[in-house]
């Protein structure tokens, strides 16, 4: 333990040194070093852009909720009516991607090991946790998803999955080359040390070494592991929130819903406006009658109207909600555009929505390029741990696109097929794929050549007899 603090003291002032002296050292001299700070000033962090999102997320950080409007006026708390759009348009944009899961097609390879990886996706819970991360990303701005390698109990190479982002507990850093390449990825946590107390830990990954980062009482102790993989075993997801460009609109929106219930508020229970003489000649609650004496000509005695909501004002929320969705590329899901479309064919709400369908588009230029790149980590992380097969999977050509959100009449599809297979525009293998109707298509096909074959030959022995 002496020699450790001895260590960790040296290293500590031989990076004062070295920083003092305005040395130039790169990320993995920095880590090396136990210069942790340094290393992190080196990557970039959106942490400011992850905290304004999540504020504007969750509806009870709104800014309505801290504005002069909602501080108390004397015996009366104003209304605060925050809502939860960013929720709603997350949501959507969601639907639009990932409604159905990803659809993946080997191209070119061995099925067996094809098939070792789409066990792996099922195991993993791929569709479930992209969803998640899809989720954390459009309202937080950033998420990250962890292939943890490690040894299990019996020593054998093992590997978990783990969604990181800030509301589950993680700051992310990245650091990429001028061709806009990750070239290093580092998230930090906290773990309760043995005393109780929390102990900073940052862990920076590259494709030849993870490097485990733990903050003690003077500098850092690192831990360097070589990467079997070659590649980074993370997938660091970005994209703008999913309501970004409408802030204004929405704390305005908020701003007059608010408005709208102090109004409410002071003036829905009924008022009463009477004259002196009126209010002494009040019945006592204990009389049966209940009568007012009007004393001369000018005694009064009626009800306050409230104020008359304004065309200008019912017209200004109208125009804020179609402009929220309107601009963020969201289509309207309310019950009675949903009674509408439940009459029409899946080629025609794909029309009426296209709104929609140009947003996913936009997203599909971002996540189609991530999940590329998590198919290559997956592959290189199932070669480590089948080794057996490593060159069976390094050759597999695997091609995936993103699913419809909205379901095709599966009897339309399916006619659709059969003609495309009669005029000979596809084969029979890849109409019975596309069909999807069995979970063994090669099986399927055998069996309907051999259908075929059968009937060739009846036929055959029916022409000679003839």
């Amino acid at each position: 333990m002496k020699s450790s603090i001895v260590t960790y003291i040296q290293q500590f002032f031989r990076n004062l040194l070295l920083n003092a002296a305005g040395t130039e050292r790169t990320l993995y001299e920095y880590i090396e070093d136990g210069d942790i700070p340094h290393a992190l000033n080196l990557m970039v962090s959106h942490e400011k852009d992850v905290e304004n999102a999540l504020k504007e997320y969750y509806p009870q950080k709104h800014e309505i909720m801290t504005s002069a409007l909602a501080r108390r006026k004397k015996n009366y708390m104003p209304c605060r009516l925050p809502r939860a759009r960013q929720r709603y348009i997350n949501e959507i944009e969601l639907f639009f991607l990932l409604a159905n899961n990803i659809k993946w097609k080997l191209d070119e390879g061995d099925k067996e090991a094809y098939e070792l990886f789409t066990n792996y996706l099922k195991e993993t819970r791929f569709d479930t946790n992209m969803r998640k991360i899809k989720r954390i990303a459009g309202s937080e701005t950033e998420c990250a998803k962890l292939y943890h390698l490690y040894k299990d109990d019996n020593n054998k190479p093992a590997c978990d999955t783990v969604i990181l982002s800030r509301s589950t507990g993680y700051d992310l850093r990245i650091l990429k080359d001028q061709f806009n390449h990750l070239i290093a990825f580092a998230y930090g946590y906290k773990l309760r040390g043995a005393d109780g107390k929390a102990v900073q830990h940052w862990d920076f990954l590259t494709a030849n070494m993870t490097y485990l980062c733990k903050k003690e009482v003077i500098g850092w102790d690192v831990e360097p592991h070589p990467n079997p993989t070659g590649k980074i075993n993370a997938i660091y997801f970005q994209q703008p929130k999913a309501w970004d460009g409408v802030e204004p609109l929405l704390n305005r929106e908020e701003d007059i819903n608010s408005k709208i219930g102090d109004t409410n508020n002071y003036y829905a229970d009924p008022i009463a406006v009477a004259t002196a003489d009126v209010i002494e000649s009040m019945f006592d609650p204990s009389t049966p009658a209940k009568l007012l004496q009007m004393a001369g000509k000018d005694s009064r005695f009626e009800y306050l109207n409230p104020p008359q909501s304004s065309e200008l004002r019912t017209q200004e929320k109208q125009d804020l909600e179609k402009a929220i969705l309107f601009d963020t590329f969201t289509p309207n899901f309310d019950f009675d555009v949903l009674r509408g479309l439940g009459t029409l064919s899946g080629t025609a709400i794909k029309n009426a929505m296209s709104i929609g369908y140009i947003k996913r588009a936009n997203r599909i230029e971002i996540y189609g390029e991530l999940v590329d790149r998590e198919k290559k980590v997956i592959i290189e992380i199932l070669r480590f741990l089948h080794p057996d097969m490593a060159t069976k999977l390094a050759e597999l050509q695997i091609s995936f696109e993103f699913a419809e959100p909205f379901n095709e009449d599966e009897h339309t599809t399916w006619n659709s097929i059969i003609s495309l297979y009669k005029a000979g525009l596809i084969s029979l293998e890849e109409a019975v794929i596309r069909l999807a109707l069995t979970k063994s298509p090669e099986e399927e096909i055998r069996k309907i050549k051999e259908m075929e074959q059968s009937k060739q030959q009846s036929q055959d022995i029916k022409d000679n007899e003839e």
